[in-house]
């Protein structure tokens, strides 16, 4: 029974609801917006970029605030999510799986939703100009673009390449069905190739989670192939797991293993794509060929960001206390294009980024002091699908221009069965719940 019908079963009305909740119920965004964020007075919170941290940005700003005016500048009306876009390689879920829309966002919380591309900034009027022409007055403006796929960092590859032959697949969509296509054409016995950057970068979707899904599949469907991990750095995360997981089903460190790793200090790092011969070659000058040939490239902020006057390199520095920008007055940044060390660019970090954001921006309308923030990274990943693991990082404000303190603590390898499962469902499960979270 829907919730109208429940409500008339129990003789009680919208109004009545809303008497029995208190004058909070319609403050505080359970239905939606109110008149007020209607007005011409009201508070205009502009958000650039529609992925999981703009999206919950807006979301838990129209929850804690029914009289603010709300817009997302998104161009895609429709939205990949990037973690659990590792098991489209493997044909484990689908594209679609991972693809929601903005419909809840505008239906349920009065958000408007523009499809159209940021363009320009004009911090003195507080104005956001959009590419088709249309310019936006905004109180407070939030800036989550994603990241740059840093291509021509290494010699001879370019987005070109990366749209047609050699997909990097680290933005959810056609790369990663490109990819897909090519690991189960990929010929008997050949060998796949991925090249892993410098940190930092967007995870998930991680190398090593590919890696593994990746060498999963081959052992089913080619099981003479070989996946060979070239890295340009000597750690990741879970080093302490995968190697484990690898060793039980891949055969890893024997002749006969079906995966390989090479650290940097061992010769991993790809510098050049030798597009036409099929292979890479590393920083000490060997020749890696490949038949499916996968480059990571290193990343900085979104093109946006770097454009307009907020990053200082390759990354936006902000205020920790609340994500605003040390470049320019009233605006945060959140997601991929922080400069936020110790923090990991996760999908997780940039919804909790939102959090801080949104309630800082409420304190602020609202005449209160902002709070200090304590951030979460909850991580379950997967190494398979009979394998799960998990870490916790927790991150404690540490005054304005310090990084944060950090606390990490990672499980390790797990050598109960049932449990290797439980924790793998839990992975599993968390995707779709975390989806949900953001979007509806």
């Amino acid at each position: 029974m829907d919730n109208k019908n429940l409500n008339k079963k129990a003789g009680i009305t919208r109004r009545q609801m809303l008497r029995i909740l208190g004058a909070g119920a319609a403050s505080y965004g359970l239905f939606g917006a109110s008149s007020k964020a209607f007005s011409k007075s009201a508070a205009h919170i502009v958000i650039v970029g529609g992925g999981i941290g703009g999206a919950a940005a807006a979301k838990y700003l129209r929850l804690l605030n029914a009289d603010v005016k709300i817009t997302i500048v998104e161009p895609k009306s429709q939205y990949i999510f990037c973690p659990g876009s590792n098991e489209v390689l493997p044909g484990w879920v689908t594209l679609e799986d991972l693809m929601v829309t903005y419909s809840t966002l505008k239906s349920r919380y009065h958000i408007n939703v523009i499809h159209d591309k940021a363009a320009t900034i004009d911090y003195d009027k507080k104005q956001l100009k959009l590419e088709k022409g249309d310019i936006l007055s905004y109180h407070k403006l939030i800036v989550s673009p994603g990241p740059t796929h840093n291509y021509e960092a290494i010699d001879g590859f370019n987005d070109t390449l990366a749209e047609g032959d050699f997909p990097s697949a680290y933005t959810a969509g056609r790369q990663t069905m490109n990819l897909h296509n090519q690991l189960f054409s990929m010929k008997k016995g050949g060998t796949v190739i991925i090249s892993s950057p410098e940190d930092p970068y967007r995870c998930p979707p991680a190398p090593y989670e590919r890696a593994s899904y990746i060498t999963a599949m081959l052992k089913e469907n080619n099981p003479t192939a070989k996946v060979l991990i070239l890295d340009s750095k000597n750690d990741f995360i879970f080093s302490n797991v995968y190697p484990v997981y690898w060793k039980d089903r891949f055969g890893y460190g024997t002749d006969q293993s079906m995966i390989e790793w090479v650290p940097r200090k061992d010769g991993g790092q790809v510098v050049k794509l030798d597009a036409t011969n099929h292979s890479v070659i590393t920083a000490d000058g060997h020749v890696h060929k490949g038949d499916v040939i996968n480059i990571i490239p290193p990343e900085k902020a979104g093109q946006f960001a770097l454009q307009n006057d907020l990053s200082e390199g390759d990354w936006c520095p902000v205020d920790f206390l609340d994500f605003s920008s040390f470049k320019q007055d009233h605006v945060y940044v959140i997601g991929d294009s922080v400069d936020g060390d110790p923090m990991p660019k996760t999908g997780y970090i940039a919804s909790n980024q939102a959090r801080v954001v949104a309630q800082a921006i409420n304190d602020e309308l609202h005449g209160r002091e902002v709070g200090t923030p304590f951030i979460i990274n909850d991580c379950v990943a997967m190494a398979g699908k009979d394998y799960g693991m998990a870490l916790s990082e927790t991150f404690r404000y540490a005054g304005k221009g310090k990084k944060l303190g950090e606390h990490y603590h990672i499980l390790g390898p797990e050598s109960n069965k049932a449990k290797q499962i439980i924790r793998q469902q839990v992975a599993e499960n968390w995707q779709r719940t975390f989806r949900k979270d953001i979007f509806e």
